[in-house]
């Protein structure tokens, strides 16, 4: 009786592991073409999207600030630019509102930010703090003026927007290569724009 139970397991054993063993599946034949126009990923979450077209353009985005409806603070939006470069960032910022029409960019150049440069505790050399910063020079063609508030607005626009998408830590501010001065504000040589968010 023993013995016929132990065959008895060992053949169910036996058919549950080959019941259990995955298939092959078929292979493509040449008469089995798809065409990788039409073919559909499933992206997470169930919706479906086309595969991306290899011959569309490139194109960035962008974040472009500028002041909220009742000049309290500074909103962002998102948009596309073909090409990520100072003279397209100021474009958006006229089409907001934050320049005004005819400015442009004069010079703009990136220093500092070095990645290669050692740091930190053990290092045999200590960067400084100025040559570890990533510093922008915008030299723009002109720059409205506004009241306090208004300039106010504006520089924290055009400060956060290059800030933003440069990557940068802080960025000076020229107008016609002369530092900023506007009705309420007056840059000297050690003045920066830096990254904030103005709320009230």
């Amino acid at each position: 009786m023993k013995k016929f139970m132990m065959c008895f397991v060992g053949a169910a054993l036996m058919l549950s592991l080959a019941a259990c063993t995955p298939t092959t599946k078929k292979q493509n034949t040449a008469g089995d073409k798809v065409d990788m126009g039409e073919v559909e990923t499933q992206a997470p979450g169930g919706a479906f999207d086309k595969v991306p077209d290899p011959t569309a353009e490139s194109v960035d985005v962008v974040s472009i600030f500028s002041g909220n409806e009742d000049a309290t603070g500074l909103k962002k939006t998102m948009t596309e630019v073909k090409e990520l470069d100072a003279q397209s960032l100021v474009d958006k910022l006229i089409e907001e509102g934050v320049l005004e029409d005819g400015t442009k960019v004069l010079s703009f150049e990136v220093t500092g930010g070095s990645d290669d440069a050692e740091a930190g505790p053990g290092s045999e050399k200590e960067a400084s703090t100025e040559a570890s910063e990533k510093i922008g020079t915008l030299d723009l063609s002109q720059v409205p003026s506004s009241g306090s508030t208004g300039d106010d607005l504006m520089l924290g626009a055009v400060g956060n927007t290059f800030i933003e998408n440069f990557e940068l830590d802080k960025l000076k501010l020229l107008v016609n290569g002369e530092n900023y001065s506007g009705g309420h504000f007056e840059h000297g040589d050690d003045d920066y724009l830096e990254y904030y968010s103005m709320k009230k």
